[in-house]
Protein backbone atom coordinates (compact mmCIF):
# COMPACT_ATOMS: atom_id res chain seq x y z
CA UNK A 1 0.00 0.00 0.00
CA UNK A 2 2.83 2.40 0.88
CA UNK A 3 4.48 1.66 -2.48
CA UNK A 4 1.25 2.55 -4.32
CA UNK A 5 0.89 5.84 -2.43
CA UNK A 6 4.54 6.68 -3.02
CA UNK A 7 4.34 5.78 -6.73
CA UNK A 8 1.10 7.73 -7.09
CA UNK A 9 2.68 10.77 -5.42
CA UNK A 10 5.72 10.66 -7.69
CA UNK A 11 3.56 10.32 -10.82
CA UNK A 12 1.28 13.15 -9.70
CA UNK A 13 4.25 15.40 -9.02
CA UNK A 14 5.66 14.60 -12.47
CA UNK A 15 2.31 15.34 -14.11
CA UNK A 16 1.91 18.65 -12.27
CA UNK A 17 5.44 19.76 -13.12
CA UNK A 18 4.96 18.85 -16.79
CA UNK A 19 1.80 20.96 -16.97
CA UNK A 20 3.92 24.06 -16.38
CA UNK A 21 6.97 22.84 -18.26
CA UNK A 22 7.44 25.81 -20.60
CA UNK A 23 7.06 29.36 -19.38
CA UNK A 24 9.33 32.32 -20.14
CA UNK A 25 11.78 33.01 -17.34
CA UNK A 26 13.71 36.15 -18.35
CA UNK A 27 14.40 38.19 -21.45
CA UNK A 28 14.74 36.85 -24.96
CA UNK A 29 18.33 37.20 -26.13
CA UNK A 30 18.86 38.09 -29.78
CA UNK A 31 22.32 38.08 -31.35
CA UNK A 32 23.64 38.61 -34.85
CA UNK A 33 27.01 38.34 -36.56
CA UNK A 34 27.71 40.22 -39.77
CA UNK A 35 30.90 39.76 -41.77
CA UNK A 36 33.57 41.99 -43.28
CA UNK A 37 37.02 41.85 -44.91
CA UNK A 38 38.33 39.30 -47.37
CA UNK A 39 38.91 36.72 -44.60
CA UNK A 40 35.27 37.14 -43.47
CA UNK A 41 35.83 38.52 -39.97
CA UNK A 42 32.72 38.32 -37.79
CA UNK A 43 31.22 41.45 -36.24
CA UNK A 44 28.79 40.53 -33.43
CA UNK A 45 25.95 42.52 -31.96
CA UNK A 46 22.49 42.50 -30.48
CA UNK A 47 19.44 44.75 -30.14
CA UNK A 48 18.47 46.66 -27.00
CA UNK A 49 14.72 46.81 -27.77
CA UNK A 50 13.24 43.35 -28.25
CA UNK A 51 9.59 42.70 -27.42
CA UNK A 52 8.39 39.12 -26.94
CA UNK A 53 4.93 37.75 -26.43
CA UNK A 54 4.65 34.01 -25.80
CA UNK A 55 2.11 31.76 -24.12
CA UNK A 56 2.89 29.23 -21.42
CA UNK A 57 2.36 25.67 -22.66
CA UNK A 58 3.28 22.13 -21.63
CA UNK A 59 4.16 21.25 -25.24
CA UNK A 60 7.52 22.57 -26.48
CA UNK A 61 6.36 22.92 -30.07
CA UNK A 62 3.19 24.83 -29.17
CA UNK A 63 5.11 26.98 -26.69
CA UNK A 64 7.58 28.04 -29.38
CA UNK A 65 4.92 28.52 -32.07
CA UNK A 66 3.05 30.96 -29.80
CA UNK A 67 6.04 33.34 -29.82
CA UNK A 68 5.85 36.72 -31.55
CA UNK A 69 8.86 39.04 -31.53
CA UNK A 70 9.30 42.65 -32.53
CA UNK A 71 12.77 44.22 -32.78
CA UNK A 72 13.49 47.93 -33.12
CA UNK A 73 16.36 47.96 -35.63
CA UNK A 74 17.48 51.40 -34.45
CA UNK A 75 18.31 49.80 -31.07
CA UNK A 76 21.14 47.83 -32.71
CA UNK A 77 24.13 47.47 -30.41
CA UNK A 78 27.54 46.33 -31.68
CA UNK A 79 29.38 47.88 -28.71
CA UNK A 80 30.78 50.59 -31.02
CA UNK A 81 28.50 53.66 -31.42
CA UNK A 82 30.07 54.77 -34.73
CA UNK A 83 29.51 51.26 -36.15
CA UNK A 84 25.91 51.26 -34.93
CA UNK A 85 25.33 54.60 -36.67
CA UNK A 86 26.91 53.32 -39.90
CA UNK A 87 24.60 50.29 -39.90
CA UNK A 88 21.37 52.03 -38.85
CA UNK A 89 21.88 55.01 -41.18
CA UNK A 90 22.28 52.74 -44.22
CA UNK A 91 20.91 49.21 -43.81
CA UNK A 92 17.96 50.24 -41.65
CA UNK A 93 17.43 53.72 -43.10
CA UNK A 94 14.15 52.82 -44.82
CA UNK A 95 11.04 53.38 -42.71
CA UNK A 96 9.91 49.86 -43.63
CA UNK A 97 13.16 48.42 -42.22
CA UNK A 98 12.97 50.03 -38.77
CA UNK A 99 11.29 46.93 -37.32
CA UNK A 100 11.98 43.22 -37.65
CA UNK A 101 9.18 40.84 -36.75
CA UNK A 102 9.54 37.16 -36.06
CA UNK A 103 7.32 34.20 -35.32
CA UNK A 104 7.90 30.46 -35.37
CA UNK A 105 5.94 28.70 -38.09
CA UNK A 106 6.92 25.12 -37.30
CA UNK A 107 8.99 23.05 -34.91
CA UNK A 108 10.48 19.60 -35.51
CA UNK A 109 11.44 18.35 -32.06
CA UNK A 110 12.92 15.13 -33.48
CA UNK A 111 15.39 17.01 -35.71
CA UNK A 112 15.84 19.99 -33.32
CA UNK A 113 14.83 22.35 -36.13
CA UNK A 114 12.39 25.19 -36.35
CA UNK A 115 11.25 27.57 -39.06
CA UNK A 116 11.38 31.22 -38.06
CA UNK A 117 9.25 33.59 -40.14
CA UNK A 118 11.21 36.85 -40.39
CA UNK A 119 9.54 40.00 -41.68
CA UNK A 120 11.76 42.95 -42.54
CA UNK A 121 11.20 45.74 -45.04
CA UNK A 122 7.68 44.32 -45.59
CA UNK A 123 9.18 41.06 -46.93
CA UNK A 124 8.56 37.77 -45.12
CA UNK A 125 11.04 34.91 -45.37
CA UNK A 126 11.29 31.49 -43.73
CA UNK A 127 14.58 30.84 -41.94
CA UNK A 128 15.51 27.29 -40.97
CA UNK A 129 17.19 27.21 -37.56
CA UNK A 130 18.75 24.43 -35.52
CA UNK A 131 17.99 24.56 -31.81
CA UNK A 132 19.35 23.08 -28.60
CA UNK A 133 17.33 22.71 -25.43
CA UNK A 134 18.82 22.62 -21.95
CA UNK A 135 17.12 22.53 -18.56
CA UNK A 136 16.47 26.28 -18.67
CA UNK A 137 17.11 27.65 -22.17
CA UNK A 138 16.34 27.08 -25.80
CA UNK A 139 19.01 28.39 -28.17
CA UNK A 140 18.44 28.52 -31.93
CA UNK A 141 20.89 29.45 -34.70
CA UNK A 142 20.32 30.25 -38.35
CA UNK A 143 21.33 32.56 -41.18
CA UNK A 144 19.57 35.30 -43.10
CA UNK A 145 20.48 36.93 -46.38
CA UNK A 146 19.94 40.71 -46.23
CA UNK A 147 19.38 40.89 -49.99
CA UNK A 148 16.35 38.56 -49.66
CA UNK A 149 14.55 41.43 -47.91
CA UNK A 150 14.79 43.86 -50.84
CA UNK A 151 17.57 45.80 -49.13
CA UNK A 152 20.07 45.81 -52.01
CA UNK A 153 20.34 49.61 -52.20
CA UNK A 154 20.63 49.87 -48.42
CA UNK A 155 23.27 47.16 -48.34
CA UNK A 156 25.26 48.83 -51.14
CA UNK A 157 25.11 52.15 -49.24
CA UNK A 158 26.37 50.34 -46.13
CA UNK A 159 29.18 48.60 -48.05
CA UNK A 160 30.23 51.93 -49.59
CA UNK A 161 30.13 53.80 -46.27
CA UNK A 162 32.21 51.11 -44.55
CA UNK A 163 34.42 50.27 -47.55
CA UNK A 164 37.68 51.51 -46.08
CA UNK A 165 36.95 49.84 -42.74
CA UNK A 166 36.03 46.53 -44.43
CA UNK A 167 38.90 46.32 -46.93
CA UNK A 168 36.21 46.98 -49.57
CA UNK A 169 34.47 43.69 -48.72
CA UNK A 170 31.16 43.43 -46.87
CA UNK A 171 28.96 40.34 -46.80
CA UNK A 172 25.17 40.28 -46.98
CA UNK A 173 24.71 37.03 -45.04
CA UNK A 174 24.15 37.41 -41.30
CA UNK A 175 24.18 34.68 -38.65
CA UNK A 176 21.30 35.03 -36.19
CA UNK A 177 20.72 33.45 -32.82
CA UNK A 178 18.13 33.63 -30.11
CA UNK A 179 18.18 32.37 -26.55
CA UNK A 180 14.89 31.86 -24.78
CA UNK A 181 15.05 31.26 -21.02
CA UNK A 182 12.22 29.17 -19.60
CA UNK A 183 11.19 27.40 -16.44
Amino acid sequence: MLKKVLLSSVLSLGLISSLNAYEVNGDLGVKWVGYKNKVKVGVPGTFKEVTLSIEKNDDLSEFLKSANVSINTLSLDSKLPFRDKNITSTLFSLVSAKEIKGSIASVDVEKNELVLKVTMNQIEKDVLMKFEKSDSTIMAKGKIEILDFDLKDSFLAFAKKCGALHQMTSYSDVDIEFTLPYK
